[in-house]
């Protein structure tokens, strides 16, 4: 996010078309654009011999030339751009707007446009002042004609608004970003800009329509009035001081009124693209400077010496000579800019005594807090200028507004008395209505860390032997938050819910903007930030704006200049301050002791026990609520693979008998699991509901081996057609019946078979006709979408479908089947639920969340027809438990929801709301059970409250407790000592 660049790219562009001599016309706001982004020679290089003003109408008539118009899309320069195209002085025109062009403005063009010389009409994004690749500023520094504030310092002027919103947009669409927005809560001016900047990206949606990012990029807007104090301090880095002493606009430093200065040096240029020197020495300390700049010029002494006349003794001298004096001069003239330049700045330390104001400035600025003595000794030095006394008791005022009223009306009083006038004392009380520390959001002095008390000297320089550079903008501590996801959204809230969830995510571009301005100190802070970030793998990229760049005499006079608009009240001490100084109501008096801590009384004994009891009773019961174990619930993705389940089932059946019950599972990924007997367990019972002792659903085979060993050794039996197993016999009825399925047919006619008839199946068959069958046992299943399918008859696969062999159930044989059913037990297991101890308790806790019931537990469905077809659709849902010891247990839980059908009515008509129901011929008599996996996991985590907390609470209980009692103690003795008082007076009688 590099503003220079992206300024940079859009110049170039604009001047390359055409390729041809040009004039570029700038206004007033463009020219300093151009002049921080690009160079006079990169201009020629495009073939740009002439740079004037839109409005200058002395320019000359050149039809043979091309023009370049780079103007702001405002009404002055729409007005001059109109007046040149109804008389042209150039033969074509290429017109760009540093902002959106309105429809309007378009339609406007075309119509002075008689003369047919405009080209082309473009929108380029340069709307704002690149001063760094990392700040950049709207130009906007407020005065009594273009101010930012409206009737209060919460309030915009309609017209700054509306530039500031231009600016931001331009900004965007420059870095083509679009991103969610943060605002100070406390200011209203951030939340309105917030406000109008999202509804204007939503107006131009198409303009922003760029490639979405991981993390949206974010637009943080903040209040200048948070921290007033880091404008107001004396710098020690070389830009921000040369901004503070001398002043930098646009690039360009007035050198005008130091004494004995050059004439070429009376205007010089200070950027980091056009000089080498500051591009890698403007965030350096003033003792650091020191040692660079004589580097720097024993290094121009050095190419001097290889220039002079003594060194030049061959031809390949001269030729030497010849093309490295243009850089050699070159050279020269920017040792002599920064030599003037440092000279005077140390000049203004010493004439200032700003040593020592810096000193007392930075003690008041940073938590190491400076003396009352110190401050006075800074008002009373008449060495030290009018100008920085008024700063120091500024800071002064901000730091203890709260604390020590009657200091400041004294320094406030010494200022009068120290040639400051009234109309300046007062902008005090201005600081602290506008800007004091119940208009800001955050506390500015009780944060920084003991490491910030260090003092860190700066030497090399004379006249510079010891000033302190402690104070971090409070900048510094909101992007440090915002790094580490503390940056909490009540203090610094989305716009409109645009940020949900963002308040977890390190963004990695951040765009601020100041209201009310900037500053180079926080400048420094964004760009060593920046660079840290761009030696790690994961660097956030920061960049930096304002409506201006400060120095503390603009940001006075800005709020100077603000206050005369806003109420008379501005001017009066704040409300915690008194009023009965004569003159301004200067002296804000002192707070004395008040009497009722110090007299005991049988009120104050009462509200003691009772306050006591309060303390103990709330006490005790955080401290069951401490001691109490929670359980907090949690949804996120399943990302479990490859898993299986265990399905628990016990079902009876009674009108199916055991041999026609068969129980397969099937699941979308192909799997299929016919008759399962693997712990599954066949009970018969009888047609009254009681179990038939010592039964198994196998004992149709009981005399199977009593029959073989009867048989001869080689006796291999017929297959009678059917599919015939690897050894190519079938010796019992039940491989015959086996042999039949595998091929496909209905085992019908069992008397038909020699190897049943010899094992009495069909007598056996007769004698179980009328039982019932309970099902119960352990299957696995696949973790996916599939089915257990408890039908009559076994299944058989033909093709790609699957068929269940029907006969033998559907046969009339006087003993009618059907699949009534009840559900003893169905629900899913997970492998953890095997071991005893993760299972005894993963079952307390389903208890404790009233989650132990299972839906099918219990069920009964009923039915007196033998085609009809039960299906349970089960919803699995993964769930863990997370106890306090660190013990993880996985189970399940499922939901279920049941229908049926008659599979011999395939249309059943209208009903009485007249829809049509249409059933499909497939389906087969049982109860199917279909389960599906949910793609989620539910996470039950034990919880309880920290101690750190209960700590908290405690003290909480016991301050606010204290507090109420001591305010309420307060009332009562001095409502008694009114009462007695006017009781001594005879005007109350006391009863």
């Amino acid at each position: 996010m590099d503003v220079v660049k992206a300024v940079e790219t859009y110049i170039t562009k604009l001047v390359s078309t055409p390729s041809a001599m040009k004039v570029l016309l700038l206004d007033t706001h463009t020219t300093p654009i151009v002049s921080l982004a690009s160079t006079q020679s990169t201009l020629l290089s495009h073939q740009v011999y002439l740079t004037d003003r839109i409005d200058n109408g002395k320019r000359d008539r050149m039809s043979h030339m091309k023009c370049v118009c780079f103007l702001q899309p405002s009404e002055d320069s729409l007005d001059a751009l109109s007046a040149e195209l109804r008389e042209p002085k150039y033969g074509e025109y290429y017109l760009y707007f540093s902002n959106i062009l309105s429809k309007p403005a378009i339609e406007r063009l075309a119509d002075v446009d008689e003369f047919e010389v405009v080209r082309e009409v473009q929108e380029y994004f340069a709307d704002y002042a690149p001063l760094l690749p990392c700040l950049f500023s709207l130009n906007h520094t407020p005065t009594a004609e273009k101010p930012l504030y409206g009737s209060s310092p919460n309030v915009w002027d309609s017209l700054a608004l509306e530039r500031t919103v231009q600016g931001i947009m331009a900004v965007l669409l420059s870095l083509k970003k679009k991103p969610v927005i943060r605002y100070e809560k406390i200011s209203g001016m951030a939340k309105k800009l917030a406000s109008e900047v999202q509804h204007r990206i939503q107006e131009e949606a198409t303009l922003f329509d760029f490639r979405l990012t991981q993390v949206a990029p974010l637009l943080l807007i903040l209040d200048r009035r948070n921290d007033p104090v880091t404008p107001l301090l004396s710098q020690w880095t070389y830009q921000a001081m040369v901004h503070e002493l001398l002043g930098i606009h646009n690039g360009r430093v007035n050198l005008s009124m130091v004494p004995g200065i050059r004439p070429e040096l009376s205007e010089i240029t200070l950027t980091t693209i056009t000089d080498p020197f500051f591009q890698a020495h403007y965030l350096a300390t003033f003792g650091d400077l020191g040692t660079s700049l004589k580097n720097y010029v024993q290094s121009y002494q050095s190419r001097s010496l290889a220039q002079s006349p003594s060194s030049i003794n061959s031809i390949f001298d001269m030729k030497r000579f010849v093309e490295e004096y243009p850089e050699f001069r070159k050279l020269g003239g920017n040792v002599s800019k920064h030599v003037a330049l440092v000279g005077e700045l140390s000049r203004l330390v010493d004439r200032d005594r700003l040593l020592e104001v810096g000193e007392v400035e930075q003690g008041l600025a940073t938590s190491s807090g400076s003396d009352f003595k110190n401050v006075q000794a800074v008002v009373n030095n008449p060495v030290v200028p009018a100008w920085n006394k008024l700063r120091v008791v500024i800071l002064y005022a901000l730091r203890y507004q709260k604390t020590q009223t009657s200091n400041i009306a004294a320094l406030i009083n010494l200022l009068l008395s120290n040639g400051v006038s009234r109309e300046e004392a007062r902008l005090v009380y201005v600081f602290l209505n506008v800007a004091g520390s119940d208009q800001r959001q955050d506390d500015l002095f009780s944060t920084e860390s003991l490491l910030a008390k260090g003092r860190s000297a700066l030497k090399g320089l004379k006249g510079v032997e010891n000033v302190y550079t402690q104070h971090t903008p409070h900048l510094s501590q909101t992007l440090e938050n915002l790094f580490r996801g503390r940056l909490k959204d009540a203090a610094h809230p989305f716009l409109d819910g645009t940020g949900t969830n963002m308040g977890l995510q390190r963004p990695q571009d951040i765009i601020i903007f100041m209201i009310g301005g900037t500053s180079y100190e926080e400048a420094r802070t964004v760009a060593l930030l920046n660079q840290e970030a761009g030696n790690s793998l994961t660097g956030t990229r920061i960049l930096l704006g304002g409506t201006c760049v400060h120095n503390s005499s603009s940001y006075v006079e800005m709020i100077r200049t603000a206050a005369e608009k806003f109420p008379v009240s501005v001017y009066e001490p704040p409300p915690e301050s008194a009023t009965t100084a004569p003159s301004l109501n200067l002296n804000l008096g002192g707070v004395n002791t008040t009497e009722d801590v110090k007299v005991k009384t049988r009120t104050g004994a009462l509200l003691t026990l009772i306050s006591a009891c309060i303390i103990l009773a709330f006490t005790t019961m955080e401290f069951f609520d401490y001691r109490h174990v929670g359980v907090d619930t949690s949804i996120v993705v399943d990302r479990s693979r490859g898993q299986k389940l265990s399905v628990r089932l016990n079902v009876t059946f009674p009108h199916v008998p055991c041999y026609l019950l068969s129980l397969d599972v099937m699941d979308i990924s192909g799997e299929q699991q016919r008759d399962i007997s693997h712990n599954v367990l066949k009970k018969r019972i009888t047609k009254t509901g009681v179990d038939m002792p010592a039964s198994r659903g196998g004992d149709l085979r009981n005399e199977i081996d009593k029959l073989a060993e009867r048989r001869a050794s080689g006796y291999c039996g017929s297959c009678y057609g059917g599919q015939e197993p690897e050894s190519g016999c079938c010796n019992s009825c039940e491989e015959v019946r086996q042999a039949y399925t595998d091929k496909g047919w209905s085992f019908t006619n069992p008397d038909s078979i020699e190897q049943c008839v010899e094992e009495g199946w069909s007598d056996k068959l007769k004698d179980q006709a009328d039982e019932g069958c309970n099902v119960s046992g352990r299957i696995r299943v696949n973790k996916v979408v599939g089915s257990i399918q408890i039908t009559p008859g076994r299944s058989y696969q033909a093709g790609s479908r699957t068929f269940q062999d029907l006969v033998p159930y559907l046969r009339d044989d006087g003993n009618p089947h059907d699949f009534s059913h009840t559900i003893h037990e169905f629900f899913f297991m997970a492998d953890d639920e095997y071991n005893p101890n993760k299972a005894k308790i993963g079952k307390d806790m389903k208890e404790r969340m009233g989650i132990s019931d299972n839906p099918l537990d219990g069920a009964e469905a009923k039915t007196n027809k033998s085609s009809y077809m039960f299906q349970y659709f089960l919803k699995v849902v993964s769930t863990q438990f997370r106890t306090l010891e660190g013990k993880t247990i996985n189970t399940h839980q499922y939901s279920s929801t049941q229908f049926e059908r008659d599979l011999t009515k395939f249309n059943e008509g209208e009903n009485k709301q007249g829809v049509f129901t249409q059933h499909g011929v497939a389906g087969a008599p049982g109860a199917y059970f279909n389960f599906e996996i949910s793609p989620i996991l539910v996470v039950h985590s034990e919880t309880r409250q920290s101690f750190a907390h209960f700590l908290t609470s405690t003290c909480a209980i016991v301050g606010g407790v204290l507090t109420v009692a001591a305010l309420l103690d307060s009332v009562l003795f001095a409502t008694g000592r009114k009462l007695r008082k006017g009781g001594g007076d005879g005007n109350v009688k006391l009863m």
